[in-house]
């Protein structure tokens, strides 16, 4: 039973660490992100001035956005997964929007890799219990 529950668990950690960022359409006003992705980075470009301020920050380079959604001609979301800062793009100051996907042939192979390493593991601490046991 320990046995089986070790497997399960390096399983499944397998499955959540292969995730990468994808290219996803550009959004269009009034249409839903490709996907609804949970997650998205949004790189973004606007000329700021000379006085470097938060807003002057918050305007340019690259962002990620937790819950992002289309609302009239802007990408709505939020700065952390909790929802408790709200932040708008324009969609016309948008270069580009990645979105967190599961790599599914990556996954595989840390899923069948840890799995194959945990059973390796398993095996060798067994054979030694068996060799103490005898001695």
């Amino acid at each position: 039973m320990r046995i089986t529950g070790f497997v399960v668990v390096v399983a499944l950690a397998s499955l959540t660490a292969c995730q990468g960022w994808r290219q996803v359409e550009r959004p269009r006003p009034g249409a839903p992100l490709e996907g609804s992705p949970e997650v998205v980075r949004v790189t973004r470009t606007m000329g700021c001035g000379p006085a470097p301020s938060r807003s002057c920050v918050e305007r340019r380079g690259t962002i990620t956005l937790y819950n992002p959604r289309v609302e009239g001609d802007s990408l709505i979301g939020y700065y952390d997964p909790a929802g408790r800062e709200r932040v708008g793009v324009p969609i016309g100051d948008i270069t580009n929007v990645e979105a967190r996907k599961v790599d599914k042939l990556r996954t595989t192979g840390a899923a069948v890799g840890g799995t194959l390493v945990a059973a390796v593991v398993l095996t060798a601490l067994a054979l030694i219990a068996v060799l103490a046991s005898q001695y």
